[in-house]
């Protein structure tokens, strides 16, 4: 027996795209600015040039020199990519 899955069609009758999809490939480097950082949980945020004011959630492992930990207004460089749950956050945090 065979089960076939139908992907759900979107408003104008096309296919509806997951926001996972809408992501860019992440090969971009954005730059942006540490916002907050809670070293207890390792979340944070960053408000990136090319995004606006709109803050964009990290976790401490994205941090790519290993510290798990950056200062609150650092510059940083950023790759963003999708999380799990399909949203999307920073993948690889570069301190500059």
């Amino acid at each position: 027996m065979k089960i076939w899955w139908r992907r759900p069609r979107g408003a104008a009758g096309g296919p509806r795209i997951h926001p996972a999809e809408q992501v860019p490939s992440g090969t971009r480097i954005l730059v942006g600015e540490v916002a907050a950082f809670d070293p207890e949980t390792g979340l944070g945020e960053v408000v990136l040039e090319a995004c606006g004011s709109n803050p964009i959630r990290f976790h401490c492992i994205a941090i790519d020199d290993g510290s798990r930990a950056v200062g609150i207004g650092r510059r940083v460089a950023c790759r963003i990519g999708a999380s799990y749950g399909g949203e999307i956050e920073v993948v690889s945090l570069t301190k500059l």
